[in-house]
């Protein structure tokens, strides 16, 4: 009986750790504008909202990479989200200030913005450290 188990019992492990990977954190204030300036942590990356578009757009990282996205843009303009275009996760909308993260899985996701759809951006997770890009410092704006 337990033979007869052990490969289902397997896929559910497999299928819940594929599904908790992209489990989204809540958003948070921890990041904020300022701090998304300066070059991210070694096991992060940042991807600032200004202007209504993504800050870089496209960004590359590894599995397990904590991927924040925080909204900079001015007081009173209207909140964003980051929703992957497949489902993966998908972030409440986000006022100036505020940030959401995920803890990233290897893929390459689409995402954008549920308000402002032209809004547009993609997060590839591959490989090990020796294929993670540099950190990006924002200009100064």
């Amino acid at each position: 009986m337990i033979g007869r188990r052990t490969p289902r019992l397997a896929l559910a492990c497999a299928l819940t750790a594929c599904f908790s990977a992209h489990e989204p954190r809540a958003i948070e204030e921890s990041v904020t504008c300022e701090r998304a300036e300066l070059p991210a942590g070694p096991d992060s990356a940042i991807v600032v909202i200004r202007a209504f578009r993504y800050e870089p757009a496209e960004i590359t990282v590894t599995p397990g990479t904590r991927v924040i996205w925080v909204n900079c843009e001015p007081a009173g303009t209207a909140g964003h989200t980051t929703t992957a275009d497949g489902g993966s996760w998908d972030s409440p909308t986000l006022v100036t200030g505020q940030s959401f993260s995920i803890s990233a899985v290897e893929g390459v996701f689409d995402y954008h913005c549920r308000p402002h759809p032209g809004i547009r951006g993609r997060l590839t997770v591959q490989g090990g450290a020796a294929t993670r890009q540099a950190p990006a410092r924002l200009a100064r704006r």
